[in-house]
């Protein structure tokens, strides 16, 4: 994912480790100059961290990914600053209602709070859901928010904030029925 600050963007990757993978990000400037060549280590947890997207609120970055370090999959973030430095080191556990498995997240912010939303694991179909997170790194909806919990198969979440609402769109793929 990538972000822009009004002054340097800030890029971030899963990096592959032997265990997993890592969450790292760099600095950019606006005429390709890579400000961090060794990279900032956003999230290196144990058992893994991967998909991480970014959004930036005015002030700060939020960068959000799918993490391993409890034995489940769930969603973690941590706050960057436009200087490089990592405001969470031990990352912001994001959705921990308690689902088997939360993936593919995605972020932005509106204007007040971030919203952040990931497709999570309901008894053998996938639901989107989401929370807010404020600009201080509060998780709003610590059970999260359920988006849709349509029978069958929603994944892959995308939001956007237009000024006034969140809109969030997903791939959809319904059970048929016999």
């Amino acid at each position: 994912g990538v972000a822009f600050d009004g002054t340097n963007y800030l890029v971030v990757w899963e990096e592959q480790i032997s265990d997993g993978a890592d969450v790292y990000g760099a600095r950019v400037s606006p005429d390709g100059v890579v400000l961090d060549p060794d990279g900032i280590a956003i999230s290196t947890a144990p058992d893994g961290q991967f998909s991480p997207k970014i959004a930036f609120d005015g002030a700060n970055y939020l960068v959000v990914w799918q993490d391993r370090r409890a034995e489940v999959d769930d969603i973690y973030g941590a706050r960057v600053t436009p200087t490089g430095a990592v405001l969470d080191p031990d990352g912001i556990r994001i959705s921990s209602a308690g689902w088997p498995w939360d993936a593919a997240p995605d972020v932005t912010f509106g204007g007040s709070t971030y919203l952040v939303t990931w497709m999570t694991d309901s008894d053998g179909t996938t639901n989107i859901s989401g929370a807010r997170v404020t600009s201080a790194g509060a998780v709003l909806d610590p059970n999260g928010i359920e988006i849709s919990t349509a029978q069958g198969y929603q994944e892959t979440p995308a939001v956007a904030f237009d000024g006034t609402n969140y809109l969030v769109a997903w791939q959809d793929g319904r059970a048929l029925s016999d």
